[in-house]
């Protein structure tokens, strides 16, 4: 993993050394707003005037202004706009800031200072936004703006040898004018830099092709990351025949590819968050081939195996004991050839559920349901035990085209009773307008259910129909409710009462994984999508 940029806080301006930094990036809600509440501002009035004078529009949008009383003589504004209006949020604040460090990185700033200076509105005054987590937001958007991807880092080693430059940044100084304690910005910086450590994780995974990251490069990314963090458990599994005996309906669905097939497992202290993870490294589509260039980007559908890779790695790092985890990670590539899974086939579940293949591209809910039924009985031996800890599990996955038509790019979860009882689904959601990854709590009905019933007695659940998510209704919320009669889940409801029922929640992040960013002929940008939720959601002082 690469190294981060030093992080220093402050709480005022004129503390900041002119020779730290470089470059300085202020972040207001408007050139007005900043006469206005920035004290710091009547130091640059005079420079900013000609300007203000000759461009109405001037500060309306980032804008580098040469000014010798700064560091490096570069002055970066960069607007967030209004912070109150119907929509707005904490991501204006994100946006604001990586466009202004990357307007000080275009410029040839190594070493920018942040002037935080955009004062949030009251808690009062906003619908759906929370900008409690502004300073952590700001932090993860200016190392977002630093970050190399893996790729890049290892052809300009190749290319440029001892002259590669890995990181965009080497320091960031951020300097938040309202009133906060000096403890709580060094708390900040703490959670931000283990958020960040666990993003770039995911991120570098992410971005690999599939040949770069196959299944087991994947494992080894992994395996060198969890050796460098103390406290982690890491378990790989390759052997065929375990797969074949443990992970029935994984081992089905990478069929023709089985040199490109693992499962890791990664644990942090007792297990109580139990996370699993979709790995396919690359997705033809298998039988079911995808056509009509619709298999471009699938090597993006591995994304949900690695945020789950890299918030357990930033929860090693935060040492968040609020948190006890465990998490499994099926990677496999979705290959066609003679040895293909097919539709039609009847495949034993490791819950003894009889799943009827009816669509071969649907490979997810078949990746993650052995994992999940396989924590649903770690939970059930630790309740035999006598552990009182109260458990949950979650799937995390690039999972449907649906989410996306129904909800652009944003993520969704899909509860149980339980979880919804529980507010578990809720709770990513308000994580997540928090740290800007905005999530919507989709409802599982009865439609759900009845969509993947049986209607013969030679199986137990249809896995799919054989369309298009976009093209089926309820296309990611049905299959949560396959991934719960697959794995046995369906004996844990709210029926089955308090001491037996088991909260699960998928989350779909096929719409919140990538950016949707134009990039033309090439692959849109990746967030990291849902690490920071999740470090909201279940670190205790996230």
């Amino acid at each position: 993993m690469a190294t981060l940029p030093t992080i220093r806080t402050h709480t005022d301006y004129e503390a900041l050394s002119v020779s730290s930094h470089d470059a300085l990036v202020v972040i207001g809600t408007s050139l007005d707003a900043l006469k206005l509440r920035c004290g710091a501002y009547t130091g640059w009035a005079a420079a900013l005037a000609p300007f203000c004078r000759a461009d109405r529009t001037f500060g309306a949008s980032t804008v580098l202004v040469p000014i010798d009383s700064v560091g490096g003589g570069r002055l970066v504004l960069s607007p967030t706009g209004s912070l109150d209006d119907d929509t707005d949020d904490v991501r204006k604040i994100y946006d604001a800031v990586k466009r202004g460090v990357a307007k000080a990185i275009e410029a040839g700033a190594r070493r920018p200072a942040i002037l935080l200076a955009a004062q949030p509105p009251p808690e009062d005054a906003v619908l759906d936004a929370d900008y409690s987590r502004s300073i952590d937001v700001a932090l993860l958007a200016a190392l977002d703006a630093s970050y190399v991807t893996l790729v890049v880092r290892e052809h300009r080693q190749a290319t440029m040898g001892a002259e590669a430059v890995a990181e965009n940044l080497m320091s960031i100084d951020l300097v938040v004018e309202a009133s906060v304690d000096t403890a709580e910005l060094r708390a900040a910086a703490e959670r931000v830099a283990a958020i960040e450590t666990g993003r770039r994780l995911a991120l570098d995974m992410g971005y690999g092709g599939p040949e770069r990251m196959t299944p087991l490069n994947c494992a080894q990314t992994i395996k060198s990351a969890v050796a460098a963090v103390p406290g982690i458990e890491y378990q790989e599994i390759t052997d065929l025949d375990v797969i074949k005996r443990e992970y029935p309906l994984l081992y089905a669905s990478a069929r023709a590819s089985f040199a490109d097939i693992t499962v890791d497992g990664i644990g942090i202290s007792q297990r109580s968050l139990y996370l699993v993870g979709k790995g396919v490294t690359f997705d033809t589509g298998g039988i079911s081939l995808k056509t009509g260039g619709s298999m471009r980007g699938m090597s993006y559908d591995k994304l949900g195996a690695c945020a789950v890779a890299g918030f357990a790695i930033a929860t090693g790092v935060m040492r968040a004991t609020a948190v006890n985890l465990s998490c499994i990670l099926a990677f496999e590539r979705n290959s066609i050839g003679p040895n293909s899974l097919l539709p039609d086939e009847v495949v034993l579940s490791r819950a003894g559920i009889r799943v009827l293949i009816n669509d071969t591209d649907a490979e997810g809910r078949l990746v993650m349901a052995d994992p999940v039924a396989e924590c649903r009985e770690r939970i059930l031996a630790a309740r035999a035990s006598g552990d009182p800890v109260r458990a949950a599990i979650y799937t995390v996955a690039t999972l449907t085209g649906h989410v996306i038509r129904a909800y652009g790019f944003y993520g969704a979860t899909v509860a149980n009773g339980p979880a919804r009882r529980c507010k578990y689904d809720q709770r990513i959601a308000v994580a997540g307008l928090a740290y800007g990854d905005p999530f919507e709590n989709s409802i599982m009905r009865r439609e759900d259910h009845d969509f993947v019933r049986t209607r013969t007695d030679r199986e137990d659940v249809y896995q799919s129909n054989h369309q298009a998510s976009t093209l089926t209704d309820r296309g990611h919320q049905y299959p949560a409710a396959f991934l719960i009669k697959a794995s046995g889940l369906d004996k844990h409801s709210l029926r089955a009462g308090q001491a037996a029922a088991i909260p699960f929640v998928h989350v779909d992040i096929a719409g919140s994984a990538e950016d949707g960013a134009d990039m033309g002929l090439g692959l849109c940008g990746l967030t990291g999508s849902p690490i920071a939720a999740f470090a909201g959601a279940f670190w205790q002082s996230a």
